[in-house]
Parts: C-alpha cells; structure tokens; sequence
C-alpha cells in the first residue's frame, strides 16, 4: 500500500468545464464558495484578490533575480556571479550591520559598471531596497482586518470550483490536530483557497496558524507584508521550520502545511498526482512528541492549475532541498502568473491519524506512524477519486 502507484496506461483524465455538468453525481452541485454564501459568484472581485496573493509570492523574487544580473551584467560574466553571491548573502543576513555592507557592494559593482552605469546603479539600489524590508530590519507591518475580509471573500470566485471537504467533521479537534495538505502544486493553490484563506475550514479547525517556507515568510517583503497584514488573534502565516513547529505546538496550536515543501513543487506534472513524502518524516516525530492527530488532505486538482518545465529534475530536486524553489512555470494565458481559472480545487480532509504522545519517540516510532500517515493518505485519495471527477486517476508517492 507504500508503494508508488502508477497505472502502465494510464486513461485520459477526465476534465470537468462546469460545476455540475458532465461531473459524477456525488459532486455535482455541490455549492461553491459564492454560492454557500447566497451570492452569484464574481469572478472579477476573485482576479483581484489573486492579483494581491500571487504578485505577494513571486515579484519579490523576478525582482530581485532580475536586479542582481542587471546590475552586474556591465561586467561580464563574473560581474553577474559576483552580484549573485552578494545576492545570495543579503538574503541570509540577519540585520542591518550585516546587510549595510553588502547594499554597498551591490550598489558600488552598479556605480563601477563600465556602460549602462545608470541603470545597473538603480538596479542594485532596487535589490538592496528590497533586502532592506527583510525580517530583522523593519518591526512587523500593519494588521489589515480588510485585507484579511476581501481575501476570504473572494478568493475562491476565481475558479471554476474551489471548496473544502471534510470526510469525518465531527472529528476535527480544534487543538493539538496537524493537517498535511498535499500536493504543494506550483503556488500552493489548494492549501491557499481551500485552506488558508477559507472561512469554512477556520470554523472547522478554530485558531490555528498555517506554515510556509521560513525564507518566503521572513525574506520576501511583499509576502510578508501580506502576511503581517492578515494576522489576526486566532490566524496566523509563519515559518514551517523547527523552531515554529516546537513553539507552536508546545501550546497545543493546530498546524496546518504542506509536507512535501519545495520538492514537491518540483515534482509537479501537469495532469499527474503526485506528491513527495517518503523521506518527510519531521511533522510526524513533533506530533509524536506533542501527542497531535494529524489529518492528511488531498486537493484533486491542484495538478491542473499551471504547466510546468519539467526537465532537469535531478538537479533541481537537489537545489530545492536548500529550499530554493527551482520551478518555472504558466498558467492562464492572459497572466501566465495565475492559476488557469477553469481548475476545480476540491481539498477533501481525512480522518485523523490518532498518534500517541511518545517525548522521546524512536526511529521505529517515526517510521511505523510515517507508514502509517502514507497508507491514510492513498486511502484517501483512492476513496474520494471518483465523487471529485477523477476516476482513473492515480497517486504516485515519490
């Protein structure tokens, strides 16, 4: 039941343009979130709030990328490879005593550049502003109740279909409960919508804070500024690392993330479930510690959302496990950056995992509940395949 499933000749998978039409009776009419809110839906309101999330993840990045090679290019190849390694320690910096000097040198390669000195000067300027925002220069940024209240409105008008769906609700425990969401997919979109920014689920699993890459939440200042600004007393974004994962349960606080991090959005293939887990076994040894129940969580669709290259995997498997997001991706046509619009999101919540609260649990201990987790998480899949409209569709664990 470990074993990664895989179909010799797989079938066409079947795609669904309108909610209701063509689809499996057990998932036709399903409400979606405008229509569980007695509204006709809007998909305008639903662009917008996705020109606020996805612009939030990835301008920072094609900014700063793009600066850094603009302001050493002048150069030559080792001016670019010398803006890039200063790149690369103005992100992993921790303050202004460290980050001064190198805003400097990215600043002075642009002065010194032999042509374009103009433009590799304010290019450097550009990246150095933006290194500049990172945590651990700045106090945290306003809170925005109505961001929070439009992103939570109108996120899910977007798509085609986007809902939550829990197989057991009565039980959910709103404390000491870790929910996986799986696959990571290019930008997340099932753990976003479905989960993150979706008010049915909040009032399922009550206060809770949602896990991301620690270097997406603290060193992309657009993301964090998003982030800072829809934190509430019962919701919260935060770094998916050790520290967080400890503190927070240590409380008793639900988590919810996507185990597969960084090497799963590499793993993405358009059209094929897929999702990496075998060798993620940190979330399960803290639940042990902590005595949590974890809840696995499928989103059927999220391969659907965008293209993606798919060549050089090896290698950039092995970059992203320094969490360095090697992916490159389109989706709609008319914003390669957004998820295609006609995608149906369905994120479908299993049954909790019940663990035991072992403070010193074994290898062993890890292992079989890891097992464990997987097999849940297959069964999941397998069961709900068909009323999601996905019938011959098969889970690879990687």
């Amino acid at each position: 039941g470990l074993r990664a499933l895989r179909a010799p000749h797989p079938a066409p998978r079947r795609r669904y343009r309108r909610a209701g039409a063509g689809m499996p009776p057990a998932a036709a009419g399903i409400p979606s979130g405008a229509a569980a809110a007695g509204r006709p839906k809007n998909f305008r309101k639903g662009l917008l709030a996705h020109m606020v999330l996805v612009p939030a993840w990835t301008v920072a990045p094609a900014l700063l990328l793009s600066g850094l090679v603009t302001t050493g290019a002048p150069h030559g190849w080792k001016g670019v490879l010398l803006s890039m390694g200063l790149g690369a320690g103005l992100i992993q910096s921790g303050g202004p005593a460290t980050r001064g000097p190198l805003c400097l040198a990215v600043i002075g390669i642009g002065a010194a550049a032999p042509t374009g000195r103009v433009l590799s000067t304010l290019a450097g300027v550009v990246c150095c502003v933006l290194a500049w925002f990172c945590k651990g220069t700045t106090k945290d940024f306003k809170r925005r109740p109505e961001l929070f209240e439009f992103l939570t409105t109108w996120r899910a008008d977007y798509y085609e279909q986007a809902e939550v769906r829990f197989c057991a609700p009565d039980d959910v425990r709103r404390d000491r409960s870790c929910f996986g969401f799986h696959p990571h997919g290019c930008l997340s979109a099932g753990f976003t919508i479905n989960g993150c920014f979706n008010p049915e689920f909040h009032k399922r699993v009550g206060k809770a804070s949602y896990l991301c890459d620690a270097n997406l939440r603290y060193k992309n200042p657009f993301f964090r500024m998003m982030c800072d600004g829809v934190r509430r007393d019962d919701f919260e974004i935060d770094a998916a690392d050790k520290k967080t994962f400890l503190k927070k349960m240590g409380k008793g606080e639900s988590i919810v993330f996507i185990p597969g991090g960084f090497q799963d959005a590499v793993a993405f293939r358009h059209g094929k479930d897929c999702t990496v887990l075998k060798r993620r076994k940190g979330f399960i040894k803290y639940c042990l510690q902590h005595g949590y129940r974890v809840h696995p969580v499928y989103t059927f669709g999220e391969s659907e959302t965008f293209y993606s290259f798919t060549g050089l995997r090896k290698l950039r498997t092995k970059i992203s496990e320094y969490n360095v997001p090697m992916v490159a991706f389109y989706g709609w046509p008319c914003f390669p950056l957004l998820p295609r619009p006609q995608s149906r999101l369905l994120s479908y919540v299993g049954p909790a995992l019940v663990l035991p609260h072992k403070p010193e649990p074994t290898a062993e201990d890890v292992d079989l509940w890891h097992g464990k987790y997987m097999e849940a998480l297959v069964k999941l899949f397998d069961e709900k395949r068909a009323e999601a409209g996905w019938p011959d569709a098969h889970l690879e664990l990687l």
